[in-house]
This record gives C-alpha cells, structure tokens and sequence, in this order.
C-alpha cells in the first residue's frame, strides 16, 4: 500500500519528525548515554568475573593517545553499525519491505546510517521489533560473549551499539503509546524524515490510556540523568585539564554517594558513581516534569 493510499484508508493519528530539535535532542543522550551504558555494562562484567565494580579511570592523555583512541574507537563503531543496520534492513523485510541503506548527516548535526523502506507500512508491532531488534539482538549476542570471555574490551562496543540505538528506542517509545492495531507509514505531506501514525477511519483510538503520563515520566528522568551525567563529566574534565581539584556530588560520607572524582599523582582521574542516588534522583526528576506536564495541560484546556 502507498503512502496516499494508507492516508485514504486510514486517518492520521499523529506523526513523528526527524526535526533540528529532535536530532540535538539525540545527540546529546547519545553520547551522555555511551558512558551510562558503559557503566552498565561495566557492573554486568564485575558480575561475571564476582569482583566489585571498580572505580572508572579516566586518563589525561597526550594527542597521539588521542588519537590512537580516536581510530580505535571509529574502528569498533564501524564493526557495530554495519550489523546493526543490516539487522534493522533483515526485519524489514521479512515484514514486505525492501530496504535501502547508506549514511547522512542529519539537519546537519548528527552523523548516522540507515536502513529504509519507501512505499510499505507496517503494523506497530512489526515496526517495534525492527526498530528492537539491533538493540535486543546485539546485545543479547555481546553479553554472551562477555560471558565466555569476560573481557572489558567488549564494554566498548557493547555501550556504543546502545548509545547508537537512541533514536531507534525513541521511536520505540513513540510508537508504544498506540494501540497495536494502528498502522505506521509515511508522512501525510510526503515528507521523508520521520513517518505517519494511522487509524481506520471508525476507530477513536488515540494514545493509549495513560500513555501521555508515562511519557512525561520517562522524559523527566532521562532529561534528569542526562543533566546530572553531563555536568559530572564536563567537570571531571575541566579538573583534569586544569587541576582543579576533587569533584564530589552528593556526600559519600552519609552513604549517598552520587558521583566521586579524584585525580592521581599519573593526571588520570578515579570516576566513582552511586547507582542507587542517581536512579533516585532520575525518579524524581520524572515525578517533577510529570507534575508539571500535567498542571499545565489542565490549565490549557480551562
């Protein structure tokens, strides 16, 4: 079915684009979420190996170890896209679809590559798994791995196949607001960044019950986390730059602690954070913008 065609049949519940805003939006969790995922993945490997998880170092390096780093680092996203667009392309077409693949930059701000399809919708559910399944399948897969070889090099790869999904879990996330017999394709007006929301013409289903909530939640604390990792970080590195001192958040004295940095005589910095605060305070977060969401919907409608 074309784009027009699913526009006869069916009426426009809502859409998603690929906007400026959404791609800065994108960008910033990525790469806060690299280190968050990272984290993560560090304390499944401690698990595996049955030590505590040890604190992060994060060296302050010459340019050659820069840049060594730097091409190592191209070196292992490369090893991790191409399968992931080819998993996001496989699932496509296992559902109709005819993928095409390639790379852009986006609103030009966000380097990235992709898999499409032009001229087929899915049901939601087909788009969720295709969307999915590159997060899902990849790191189901690296864990594994790290189980047979507990290796923290395959930290790296793992956190930046996660942090590439972003926008895959964002869409993700959009789309499960609606019920599952809505159908995704096109947007209305042809354009090509981002895709159209259908319902049958008798349907009155729009977000499901209770979606609108969750989502300020969820978007509260992401936006929370994001906020707290980003200061963390550009401060660890404004004291390792400049010797400045300890960075503390939080007072690991009282058992609360949030986010510890100390540098070494070396000029690399010890990166301890408190897993437990940060959830806590990400939870918050989203209670605070749900909260306020909601107050300031209610007095729109008044």
């Amino acid at each position: 079915m074309s784009r027009s065609d699913l526009a006869r049949a069916r009426r426009p519940l809502a859409t998603f684009r690929l906007t400026r805003s959404v791609a800065v939006q994108w960008l910033v969790v990525s790469a806060v979420g690299f280190f968050g995922f990272a984290y993560c993945f560090g304390r499944v490997l401690a698990w595996i190996r049955g030590v505590p998880l040890e604190p992060i170092v994060i060296a302050a390096s010459s340019p050659p170890t820069i840049v060594v780093w730097l091409l190592v680092s191209l070196g292992l996203l490369a090893c991790v896209v191409v399968p992931h667009e080819l998993l996001h392309g496989a699932v496509m077409a296992c559902y109709g679809g005819s993928p095409s693949y390639g790379v852009g930059v986006s609103h030009f701000v966000v380097p990235y590559a992709y898999a499409e399809t032009s001229g087929t919708d899915y049901t939601r559910n087909q788009l969720l798994v295709a969307l999915l399944a590159p997060f899902v399948g990849l790191t189901a897969v690296g864990l594994v791995a790290m189980a047979v070889v507990p290796s923290p090099l395959l930290v790296v790869p793992l956190a930046a196949n996660a942090a590439g999904s972003i926008g895959d879990l964002w869409m993700a996330a959009a789309l499960c607001q609606y019920p599952a017999n809505v159908r995704i394709g096109g947007l209305p007006d042809g354009g090509e960044r981002g895709f159209g929301i259908y319902g049958s013409s008798d349907d009155t289903g729009g977000r499901l019950p209770g979606a609108a909530l969750v989502s300020r939640f969820v978007t509260g604390s992401v936006g929370t986390l994001v906020a707290i990792a980003t200061y963390a970080l550009f401060a660890v590195m404004i004291s390792l730059a400049f010797g400045s001192g300890d960075v503390v958040l939080g007072d690991p004295d009282a058992g609360w602690l949030l986010v510890r940095h100390d540098r070494r005589p070396d000029g690399s910095a010890l990166l301890e954070v408190g897993d437990g605060p940060l959830l806590g305070l990400a939870a918050l977060g989203g209670v605070i913008w749900t909260t306020i969401g909601t107050v300031r919907r209610r007095l729109e409608h008044e």
